[in-house]
């Protein structure tokens, strides 16, 4: 399994391997030109990529934005980083950054949601609803954003609409899929009308 860590350096070697990089000075880092800096980056992407730090990997992705500015991986991976150093509105940020540039980015799509998820104190609003249903929409194996999608019609009240969406999702998995053992409980639970509010004594 691809850790996050491993999944951005592998992102900035194909950075590297593209070539043809915009260096720029940046204020606030230093007295070394920044094209000096970026250049020492880039040798450590080459040569021994799992000694960056953070902030080192940050400030590589920052200037491969500037080289791609269409690309939404960088803006991703910037989320990411951002959001493992517990600063969820700035990654916010960053992924729709993601999203502006392409809108159908499915990594982007799922990580703003779970953002807005944790923003909103595990509440799925309907923004992150539709964040979730997209994604699930996008490809069919995302089915955790499938079911994120469900349990936001549900939290909005919309029972029905969550079930039918559990219910779609269960009849694509596999037969030997071990997530419908999951599911089947709560198709059931959805499934089962509401009890009455108690009247008034």
């Amino acid at each position: 399994i691809m850790t996050l860590r491993n999944g951005i350096i592998l992102a900035l070697c194909l950075a590297v391997a593209v070539g043809g990089y915009l260096l720029v000075g940046k204020p606030g880092m230093g007295d070394q030109p920044m094209a000096d800096r970026q250049a020492g980056l880039m040798e450590k992407v080459r040569t021994n990529p799992q000694s960056l730090t953070p902030a080192e990997t940050l400030s590589r992705l920052e200037a491969t934005v500037k080289e791609r500015p269409d690309d939404p991986q960088p803006h991703y991976f910037i989320g990411e980083i951002l959001h493992s150093q517990g600063r969820t509105a700035d990654a916010a940020r960053a992924y729709q950054s993601a999203l502006r540039r392409d809108n159908e980015f499915i990594p982007a799509l799922q990580a703003l949601a779970d953002s807005l998820v944790e923003l909103n104190n595990g509440a799925v609003s309907p923004e992150a609803t539709r964040l979730f249903a997209k994604a699930y929409e996008l490809d069919e194996t995302e089915v955790r954003a499938g079911m994120w999608a469900a349990m936001g019609a549900a939290q909005a009240g919309d029972q029905e609409k969550a079930e039918q969406a559990m219910r779609y999702i269960y009849s694509r998995l596999p037969e030997d899929d071990p997530r419908r053992e999951r599911f089947a409980p709560m198709i059931e639970a959805l499934s089962q009308p509401e009890a009455p509010a108690p009247e008034a004594e």
